[in-house]
């Protein structure tokens, strides 16, 4: 028995040390080529993720500067003041709502031509080519400069001219997926660059953007940028869109160099600048994406993506979308894969479970085995000699121990099939969970290449008023969301299918809320189960249930004044609902 005791133990440690073995993590391809996020790095994200929390105090920050500038702009008495008025409103416009921005270029350059000002018409015509190719609207951005003679601009328009030629060029390249490498632009776009460079001076607020793309062309070049542009950026507070541009900028010179802990520092510094300034056409974030999820970091690589998709829809940039979408396209199929080399490890516990309860099965059947033999020694030797009575009762001790350590054994046995359930259930919550969430992307992705088909057709045959009705009609939308919202009260409700009685405790009897339909959460469940999920900004609540924010705001309020324990906790015990506790 003593033998059959220690080759458990050996034979236990043994299971132990081989999945310590093999769950030991896997260096990732970035750390494993040295490549990791420094401290400092990861200081800066930290610094940004705050930022990110408080996007909208510097939205309303940045509402309320428009406010004051439409406010002047319809106080103004005359065409000048008004040009100066709606240039303003552009300025403030241009990286923040395409839409507002190119209707007050409309404004401004239509004031401009009363004025008789030929040179305020062309700024509005290069302002113009800006927003038309943010937007993806390349080839309305290129009729636009080539309505203006670049030989007859003032040198401060003459810069802004080579400026809006190479935004172009970077964005049809991007949009055709141009991969440069050694020639950083076109040749054109290069003779401009170089004709700028000699006359642009550092008091000039486009100076470190122009001096480094004309820096661009060669190492050698970039190397000797980087010190005069890192003293003019390294100055900033990171707070406005130009400070966003020279950082960018600056990256764009380290990452021509090779040097990627710089590179990826002055992209969070210009991210950070483009929070702060609640720009919507950003480039910043959307290359640190794409740096995080080589190097690993796939929480903060998604969560970024996602921001960046969200205001380029709202931008309404065509050119980043498509870039975008393949980003978090890579994003997702990294988390997959993660998400399968965890349930493989979870499917290795439960084979050493198993084995372990075989072995363990087999030594409660020999114990059992061998206490049968020695209560039929004991009769026995009782029957043939008295004078054994003091062994047989050292035997029966003997015994007892080892009823004990079989009951141990049994508890044992018990506890690890329990825990054995539980693994088997959450491995096939998550499955399920995974299968269910692509599934609704197919579904989302086979709606919209219908719709798209539906449209194409209709504009083939010239029917545009049909296809106009059908792009204004709002039953498309109202359907998606509906069925959404079906989906989001599916998986929750399967993952925590409790919360609707846990959350009713939360409540007064009296305000009780009760699902109308089985299976469905009604608005205020809804909101709250967000809440639950992490999700405590209300913008961020309407954004995703698609209403107001004051729809949210006053559900909130509303369910928080029928709460039976103190408003004040209410959040955080709606947060705490479903969690163990200790």
């Amino acid at each position: 028995m003593t033998r059959l005791l220690t080759f458990i133990r050996h034979f236990g440690f043994f299971l132990l040390l081989s999945v310590a073995c093999l769950s030991f993590p896997q260096k990732s391809k970035a750390a494993a080529s040295g490549h990791t996020i420094s401290p400092e790095i990861r200081q800066l994200l930290s610094a940004l993720d705050s930022l990110l929390v408080n996007t909208p105090d510097f939205i309303r920050e940045k509402e309320a500067r428009l406010s004051r500038l439409r406010a002047d702009y319809n106080k103004a008495a005359d065409i000048e003041h008004r040009y100066w008025a709606a240039a303003s409103l552009y300025d403030e416009y241009c990286a923040y709502d395409s839409d507002s921005a190119m209707a007050y270029v409309d404004r401004a350059q239509r004031y401009a031509s009363i004025l008789g000002r030929q040179d305020l018409v062309n700024e509005m015509e290069l302002n113009r080519s800006y927003i038309y190719s943010a937007t993806g609207l390349l080839n309305e951005a290129n009729e636009s400069l080539r309505r203006i003679d670049p030989d007859s601009l003032p040198p401060t328009l003459a810069l802004k001219y080579c400026d809006r030629m190479l935004f172009l060029s970077t964005h049809r390249d991007q949009y055709m997926g141009v991969e440069r490498d050694m020639e950083m632009y076109s040749k054109m776009v290069d003779s401009l660059l170089q004709a700028t460079a000699r006359h642009i001076s550092p008091d000039n607020p486009n100076y470190c953007w122009l001096t480094g793309w004309s820096n661009l062309n060669t190492r050698e070049n970039a190397r000797k940028a980087i010190s005069v542009v890192s003293r003019i950026v390294d100055s900033t507070d990171y707070e406005t869109r130009g400070n966003a541009m020279d950082a960018w900028m600056l990256s764009k010179l380290y990452e021509r160099v090779g040097d990627e802990e710089n590179r990826l520092k002055y992209l969070v510094l210009s991210a950070m600048a483009d929070v702060r300034a609640s720009n919507k056409e950003i480039a910043s974030l959307e290359e640190i994406s794409a740096i995080l999820l080589k190097l690993g970091d796939l929480e903060h690589a998604n969560s970024y993506i996602n921001y960046c998709i969200a205001y380029a829809n709202d931008y309404k940039s065509r050119v980043r979308i498509g870039q975008l979408a393949r980003i978090q396209e890579q994003t997702l199929s990294a988390i997959h894969e993660r998400l399968e080399h965890q349930a493989a490890m979870n499917r290795l516990y439960l084979a050493v479970l198993a084995i372990f309860l075989a072995v363990l099965a087999g030594a409660v059947f020999w114990i059992t085995r061998q206490n049968r033999a020695l209560r039929n020694s004991r009769a026995t030797l009782n029957d043939a000699n008295l004078e054994l009575c003091e062994r047989v009762n050292e035997l029966q001790s003997i015994r007892e121990e080892l009823d004990v350590a079989n009951s141990k054994l049994a508890e044992m046995y018990e506890s690890v099939r329990a825990d054995a359930r539980e693994l088997s259930e959450s491995n096939e919550t998550k499955e399920e969970y995974i299968a269910n969430v692509f599934s609704i992307l197919s579904g989302y992705i086979t709606r919209q290449e219908d719709f798209r088909s539906k449209l194409l057709r209709m504009l083939k045959e010239r029917k545009f008023d049909d296809a106009l009705r059908t792009v204004r009609s709002p039953e498309l939308s109202a359907d998606d969301i509906k069925e959404f919202c079906a989906n989001f009260d599916n998986v929750f409700l399967r993952i925590y299918p409790d919360f609707v009685e846990d959350f009713n405790t939360l409540l007064r009897p009296e305000e009780r809320i009760a699902p109308r339909t089985p299976g469905h959460l009604t608005s205020d469940l809804r909101v709250y189960a967000l809440v639950r999920l992490g999700v405590t900004d209300s913008v961020g609540i309407a954004k995703f249930l698609h209403c107001s924010v004051q729809t949210v705001y006053n559900i909130r309020q509303r369910t928080r004044n029928k709460a039976a324990v103190p408003r004040e906790e209410f959040a955080a015990r709606v947060r705490a609902l479903g969690r163990p506790s200790f």
